[in-house]
């Protein structure tokens, strides 16, 4: 149990949110354009269907069971920071062994599929958490959404890379990308030198599922991301690879914006009216698009959209919400369980590949449409997590400010 925690003492040290920051941002720009390589490779090897549908599955359970393992030994058989350092060594490692891919040995896949699934799995809980102790609550909305906007660019910029080079190249290049950020995370991690300690209350997973915020939060991100990657593959085939591929690069844009604004918005007016406000767009984004599903003009409007709700939901579900929600608990777990339906869901879009000849679009979009406004009402219900105390100040100190330019005109009058 690791007894780091500035964040819930309203204080944070900066050298240990540089390394937490680093790892993060290396972290989510290494493993989403790494599997999106992975899935694209598979689909080159012309692997049968149910083949490749075992394949994922079980690339998914490795994640979770080395996930889970990885959350019950920090702090008891080892500390976060050497797990982190064990697990940024096996993404570097693990990410060579993507050259195996290059044969059709289906053994091979799947050695390459259980390598990648402990390369993401074990540890990835952990960096989210060791972001979240190096941060205030009142702030962390602020560093969040920097963190995602810079993730973002880099999932673009390593993207763009692997797609123009070879495979090899490509292969090199996750592996080099990932010992850069480990490299940094170490060098930066040994220059801190102070630390704020505080105990943390160990809880077990059945205690977090059972905390009604925590349910009235990931009800509605679980309705998000099934939405989400349903409607993916129902996309990519209605309106072509190219079309989708422009939404796709659109959407990373937008959002990689609306995450730097939001996360400071959130720190701001609270998060739970940003999530409202993010399914409230979304919802009418696919509310157009069942009326003309493939209308260039309603396909625009969804993009903006759906680029907005991203740049929220990315910075809010993934590093803020759960840290709020865990207070001076360890959030390794909360980070677990809040991140498995985003996990759980993207093996939706394998289980729908087969089906998007027969599945209307229009009124697919017309049930996403009614389910993302229906996510809504259990927000309705849930607490806003940032503390009541850091709004009213805001709220105070922005009243002040107001009053203050308004004498100045006066007394300049």
């Amino acid at each position: 149990m690791s007894n780091t925690n500035p964040g819930g003492s309203g204080l944070f040290n900066r050298n240990i949110l540089s390394s937490s920051f680093i790892l993060v941002t290396n972290s989510f720009s290494w493993y989403f354009p790494l599997y999106i390589f992975f899935t694209n490779a598979l689909n080159k090897l012309e692997t049968a269907y149910v083949d490749l549908l075992m394949i994922l599955g079980f690339h998914y359970i490795t994640i979770l069971i080395f996930a889970f393992i990885s959350t019950a030994i920090v702090g008891k058989l080892v500390s976060s920071d050497r797990l982190l350092s064990i697990w940024g060594l096996l993404g570097t490692t693990f990410s060579a062994f993507m050259i195996f891919l290059g044969s059709n040995d289906l053994l091979g896949v799947y050695f390459v599929s259980f390598l990648i699934g402990v390369a993401l799995g074990f540890g990835f809980p952990n960096c989210l958490a060791r972001f979240a102790n190096s941060v205030s609550m009142e702030n962390i909305g602020k560093f969040s959404g920097v963190a995602l906007s810079i993730s973002l660019l880099g999932m673009f910029l390593v993207g763009f890379l692997t797609n123009i080079l070879s495979f090899i190249e490509a292969v090199l290049v996750f592996t080099v990308w990932r010992a850069i950020g480990i490299i940094a995370f170490q060098v930066t991690k040994r220059e801190e030198r102070c630390r704020v300690k505080r105990d943390v209350i160990d809880v077990s997973f059945k205690y977090i599922i059972s905390e009604k915020a925590f349910v009235l939060y990931v009800i509605p991100w679980t309705m998000f991301c099934l939405v989400n990657f349903f409607e993916l593959p129902l996309q990519q085939f209605h309106w072509g690879a190219e079309a989708s591929n422009m939404v796709s690069t659109v959407e990373f844009g937008i959002a990689s914006i609306t995450a730097a604004i939001g996360g400071y918005f959130a720190d701001i007016i609270g998060r739970k009216r940003l999530v409202i406000l993010g399914y409230i767009f979304l919802g009418m984004g696919y509310a157009l698009l069942s009326i003309s599903p493939t209308n260039p003009i309603p396909i625009a409007i969804y993009t903006v959209l759906d680029g907005f709700a991203w740049g929220l939901f990315a910075t809010i579900f993934f590093l803020i919400i759960w840290s709020d929600l865990a207070g001076n608990k360890v959030k390794d777990k909360y980070y677990l369980l809040g991140t498995l339906p985003f996990l759980l869901s993207s093996y939706l879009s394998v289980m729908v590949s087969p089906f998007v000849k027969v599945i209307d679009l229009s009124v697919s979009f017309s049930l996403a449409s009614f389910f993302l406004f229906l996510a809504v009402v259990p927000l309705m219900f849930a607490p806003e997590t940032l503390p009541e105390k850091t709004l009213r100040e805001r709220e105070l100190r922005s009243y002040i400010e107001k009053a203050k330019r308004v004498r100045e005109k006066f007394t300049k009058g």
